[in-house]
């Protein structure tokens, strides 16, 4: 289902104020009436009789322009998130920790904020793990948010972050996947993977573990972040293949369900890609375009002068060819980020998404590496959709992404088990969204 009404943004907010505070400044100069003149018909002081009808009509006041897409943003988006929600760990001390396996202690090496993290370390058999006590939370309303240093690039990490709630009456399990092209601080929003049976009924918990892998890692600033809005889905497609135009385009239609299309600017037009002209189609049936790089490298392992002309020229292409609302938009291609791609990312794009394997919610901290989830199982697509409706679980987004919609593909979905998932999401009443409403939400 599509969502009828669009928030106000930051930017239609600010030209909304420019325009009044530009009123205000225009009527400075008049000059003001003496206080004992009077204006009555009959005592006039200027001495001439007018007729009140032959008075000119002031003319409306023009309507605030809206702000014209640029090429440049106005400022780094990740700042106006740096206090989202409440701090439950700074990470300064970890008095409340307890340790399980591995080891755990405060660290000056590697700081996100403040003046210490906390580094795990991993025990012989490669597994690190703590738990901490959760109190003073409604579990049924709260997310979190944490940073996380790694030590050891070029490997995918998925670290748990798992939440024994009682009043949920479930064990929460978050998740994340950590793709690390090089060491540095990545902040990431954690949202709920799957559930299962509670470990204590007594207890509220968040236990923290890694397994299978021999690493050194920091946590910083973990935050607890409210979740408080009726849920709402986001589909995406990665590549602006020809399949998301020729297969996944007319059955979501059928469903009127929108999605976005991260674009790969370089490709367009030609064989297995979308055409301009397809790309049209879709925008005037309410679907939007935005960046998926210009040629789709491995962003994180490109020299910076590579990344910085891979992100601007597909901001430009989607400005030069009508994709003006959601240019500012960023899938990283597969997945490859460094905190100097963020960087540089943060002078064209105020939302980035990687394929990290997470689901998220509607407050993010970390506008340039928001998670999502893929879309290419079907069942395990619904059962995502199963847990964003259930009103006794903190979660209001899903964000499922997609490639390629083909038959007989070892990876990706075919058209029966995409069909049934639309399907599944009309019958369920899901309220679905483009992405660029999930990024206005940030700055209403």
């Amino acid at each position: 289902m599509n969502g009828s009404q669009k928030p106000l943004t930051k930017r239609a907010f600010l030209s909304t104020v420019g325009a009044a505070c530009l009123t205000g400044c225009l009527g400075a100069g008049e000059t003001r009436s003496d206080p004992n003149e009077t204006t009555n018909e009959g005592n006039r002081t200027d001495g001439n009789e007018t007729d009140p009808e032959s008075q000119p009509e002031s003319e409306p006041e023009p309507e605030p322009e809206s702000e014209e897409p640029t090429l440049f943003l106005d400022g780094d988006p990740r700042e106006e998130f740096w206090d989202r929600g409440e701090c439950w760990q700074d990470c300064e001390s970890t008095d409340e920790w307890d340790l399980l396996s591995g080891s755990l202690e405060t660290s000056t090496e590697h700081v996100y904020r403040d003046s210490r993290s906390v580094r795990l370390t991993s025990a012989d058999d490669g597994e690190s793990a703590v738990r901490i006590p959760l109190e003073g939370y409604d579990l049924t309303e709260t997310s979190f948010s944490l940073a996380m240093y790694i030590e050891s690039p070029g490997d995918h990490y998925s670290p748990s972050f798992d939440v024994n709630a009682p009043e949920c009456d479930r064990e929460l399990h978050f998740r994340t996947r950590h793709k690390i092209d090089e060491p540095g601080w990545i902040r990431y929003d954690l949202g709920i993977n799957h559930t299962s049976s509670l470990e204590s009924t007594e207890e509220a918990y968040m236990t923290i573990s890694w397994a299978g892998e021999d690493v050194e890692w920091y946590l910083d600033d973990i935050r607890a972040v409210p979740v408080t809005e009726e849920p709402r889905l986001f589909v995406q497609f990665d590549d602006s293949l020809r399949s998301t135009h020729d297969t996944a385009f007319p059955i979501m239609r059928e469903y009127d369900i929108p999605a976005t299309v991260f674009t790969i600017t370089g490709r367009i037009g030609n064989t297995g890609s979308l055409t301009l002209d397809q790309m049209t189609e879709m925008q005037e049936a309410g679907w939007e375009f935005a960046s998926h790089t210009h040629t789709h490298q491995r962003t994180g392992e490109l020299p910076l002068d590579e990344q910085r002309a891979e992100l601007e020229e597909a901001k430009r292409w989607l400005l030069e060819h009508g994709f003006g609302e959601s240019a500012s938009l960023l899938a990283y291609p597969f997945g490859s980020f460094t905190t100097d791609t963020m960087d540089i990312a943060a002078d064209y794009y105020d939302f980035a998404t990687h394929g990290q394997r997470g689901a998220t919610n509607r407050t993010i901290n970390s506008p340039l590496s928001v998670n999502r989830h893929p879309g290419d199982d079907a069942g395990r697509s619904m059962e995502l959709i199963d847990i964003l409706l259930d009103e006794r679980l903190p979660t209001d987004t899903l964000v499922l992404y997609y490639h390629d919609v083909v038959e007989n593909h070892e990876t990706y979905i075919d058209p029966t088990g995409f069909a049934a998932t639309m399907a599944y999401i009309d019958a369920q009443d899901v309220d679905c969204r483009l992405t660029t409403e999930l990024r206005d939400y940030q700055f209403d």
